[in-house]
């Protein structure tokens, strides 16, 4: 007996976190049929809040969704940079971070990562919203992140970049944010140098990063320090209540 594969994931963290029942689609391109399994599905099990990753070029998809009342919230921009044994030191005002950094990380994201899909959903609290990031350098801090470089300037923390280990050659950035008061001033660059140093000590050869699409100057500090684009996709949300509650 074939046991079939459910259309949707329970985002159980995402769930308790902002207070709404939310789950994520497993495809990434849909037909008519696919489209509409997915929604009873979420009607079937209580959804609030579906997450959609759609291929950028993928017009059918794109048309179903917009017809079903999705609503595109970023663009996700996947970049690739290769790596090498000749990479350049770890700037001198970078470091691994520290337990004691972690008031001034946390305070430093909650107001980096405003331009995300959380925020422009409308429908999370956007205090909650800021505490997600928050709470993503806490935990990066504490273990779940393979390392998190930490800039400084006159020994207090300016900014800061996650990275996770993908595989033994592949590397990932995750959070980057940096003091508002200092944006514009080469701190992201010396993170990603720090970035690249560490990742080619550990014998890793490609690196990628994720940002959003309208993030103009992410995507230049990105490309003028050796990354390409290898990949787009449009995030979309369904909510499947009404601001009075009735579902739709």
């Amino acid at each position: 007996m074939t046991t079939s594969v459910p259309p949707c994931d329970p985002l159980d963290w995402d769930s308790r976190f902002f207070g709404h029942s939310i789950a994520r689609a497993r495809a990434t391109r849909l037909d008519e049929a696919a489209c509409r399994g997915m929604l009873d599905w979420c009607r079937e099990h209580g959804t609030e809040c579906l997450y959609f990753l759609a291929d950028e070029d993928d017009a059918v998809t794109l048309r179903l969704l917009e017809a079903a009342a999705f609503r595109q919230v970023d663009r996700r921009v996947t970049l690739e940079r290769a790596l090498g044994p000749d990479e350049s030191p770890a700037p001198a005002d970078t470091r691994p971070a520290r337990e004691q950094d972690l008031p001034a990380l946390r305070a430093m994201a909650g107001v980096s990562h405003r331009n995300g899909r959380f925020h422009a959903d409308g429908h999370f609290d956007l205090e909650r919203c800021d505490e997600l990031y928050r709470t993503w350098i806490e935990k990066s801090c504490r273990g779940w992140a393979d390392h998190v470089v930490v800039a400084e300037r006159e020994r207090a923390p300016v900014g800061y970049l996650t990275i996770h280990v993908e595989a033994p050659d592949t590397g990932s950035i995750g959070l980057v944010g940096v003091a508002p008061s200092l944006r514009r001033h080469g701190i992201g660059r010396r993170l990603l140098q720090g970035a690249f140093a560490w990742l080619a000590g550990r014998s890793a050869t490609r690196v990628r990063v994720v940002t959003q699409g309208h993030n103009s100057a992410s995507l230049r500090l990105y490309e003028s320090t050796g990354f390409r684009v290898t990949h787009a996709a449009l995030w979309y949300h369904r909510w499947f209540q009404t601001s009075t509650g009735a579902p739709r």
